[in-house]
């Protein structure tokens, strides 16, 4: 399809919508439309395995009437006969569901400019040029050590637009790009087989590196063979960038979200002002970042996007808010609302994203701020502990806690890694694992909602297996 064209008729749909539902008794109203191309290869065992061009469009509707009952529906059939009968649907809808108390939608605000958020030559990249990156990230992996094997993989090229009008007078849109490179891989020897390893490279442009991700995978599978067990302890861990991306921003996320605050979930409610954290911790969310991955200039509602100090030396200074969460707490409106959230959520694995869901409270880019050591130097001041580069379990939303299998872990002794860990849990409350921050590192990666460094902790409980 030419998006543009399509974008425009899309577009013209979706305002159309809106100003039908302006003559019915309604509170208010709202349209979100996305218009998306998506390049996609696989990788499954050191082969191609698929090549996808998927095209996307479609407009979801929230409908409120009185007494703050509102009503959802959505269509991706682009008629002008179909996107009505969906706004139709989310004003029948509204009429009979349940109130939401202190639900708000914001009003027209003035958009930041935010640098980065379109690269032309993705919207130009074919599937030839998706297969040859694919191809370079393989031979790259198993060029560093022929025992690796390339399991599984994807590239992805993302070009389209997104945008939003209300009867509040939000009106925005918002071309954009993302380009995606991940690779999973893991090493055979001897009837040894390692453990799953993955590195992940996500960019607004062309830009991608391949042959880094390929090289790295390569280089983490090696470092897994003749693994050792763990004999139980309690000491220093060190969580690398994937773990702190995965348990310990989960654990953030939960306990940062308005709604979870307005519902009395959160383990940080009405400790706004006081210190949670170590004062290592300084965490922001930056959605105006020039070039960050979840950056934009308006969330998925309309709202002005910003940069939010959440915590500052670990002093709780904001929680994530959308419009309905701001009213209820008579707080700022952050610009968190998102339709796209990362993570595993049954709903959204049935339903999907964007425009076929409401938005919910979510990070753009969350940044836990770096600190001034290398990964090398956090470990090289340990006598006895263990680095956690990966790690599986989820945590317990509002309390904190986690206990989980140690995926990819290695043992130190005398300030030196001495091998990789076999089997092996870690457990305890991520909040007490916060506030005992003995060291960040100053590299930082970059994930899906998220930029994290290393973190170095005290007194973790390691079991062995």
């Amino acid at each position: 399809m030419n998006l543009d064209i399509n974008w425009n008729s899309l577009s013209n749909l979706a305002h159309k919508a809106i100003k039908v539902l302006e003559k019915k008794s309604i509170t208010h109203a709202e349209a979100f439309f996305t218009c998306m191309q998506t390049t996609e290869v696989a990788i499954r065992n050191s082969e191609i395995h698929t090549q996808n061009r998927v095209d996307d469009s479609g407009v979801g509707f929230r409908v409120v009437v009185g007494g703050n009952k509102v009503g959802f529906a959505c269509t991706n059939t682009l008629s002008e006969k179909a996107v009505l009968e969906a706004g139709e649907k989310a004003f029948d809808s509204a009429r009979v569901s349940s109130e939401v108390p202190n639900f708000a939608l914001p009003e027209k605000g003035q958009l930041p400019k935010v640098e980065g958020l379109f690269d032309s030559r993705v919207a130009e990249v074919g599937m030839k040029e998706g297969v040859d990156v694919a191809g370079r990230m393989i031979r790259a992996a198993q060029d560093f050590d022929r025992r690796v094997i390339a399991k599984d993989g994807r590239v992805l090229f993302v070009s389209g637009w997104r945008g939003i009008v209300n009867t509040l007078g939000v009106d925005f849109e918002e071309q954009e790009t993302r380009a995606v490179i991940y690779l999973g891989g893991s090493g055979e020897q001897n009837g040894e087989v390692t453990p799953s390893c993955y590195d992940v490279m996500l960019c607004r442009t062309v830009d991608l590196e391949p042959e880094k991700v390929g090289e790295n995978v390569g280089k983490m599978v090696v470092e897994m063979f003749k693994p050792q067990p763990l004999k139980s302890f309690e000491g220093t861990v060190v969580f690398g960038p994937e773990a702190v991306s995965y348990q310990l921003f989960n654990v953030l996320v939960d306990a940062l979200k308005g709604e979870n605050v307005v519902a009395g979930s959160s383990a940080w409610a009405g400790n706004l002002g006081q210190e949670v954290a170590s004062e290592d911790l300084t965490v922001i969310d930056n959605a105006v970042l020039e070039k960050g991955f979840a950056s934009r200039s308006f969330d998925d509602e309309g709202c002005s996007s910003q940069k939010t100090i959440l915590l500052r030396k670990g002093k709780l200074e904001s929680f994530l808010h959308d419009a309905t969460s701001a009213n209820a707490l008579k707080m700022r409106n952050t610009g968190n609302a998102s339709r796209f959230p990362s993570g595993f959520d049954m709903i959204r694995a049935i339903v999907g994203n964007g425009y076929r869901t409401k938005p919910e409270i979510y990070p753009s880019n969350l940044v836990i701020q770096s600190g001034t050591k290398t990964n090398e130097g956090l470990v090289s001041e340990i006598d006895k502990g263990v680095l956690v580069e990966s790690m599986a379990g989820f945590s317990q939303p509002g309390s904190g806690v986690i206990s989980a299998q140690l995926s990819r872990a290695f043992f130190i002794e005398n300030g030196e890694i001495k091998y990789p860990i076999k089997g092996g849990m870690i457990s305890g409350v991520a909040f007490d694992w916060l506030k005992r921050i003995s060291g960040i590192s100053r590299d930082t990666k970059q994930f899906m909602n998220v930029i994290v460094p290393s973190l170095r902790i005290e007194e973790a409980k390691l079991v062995g297996a």
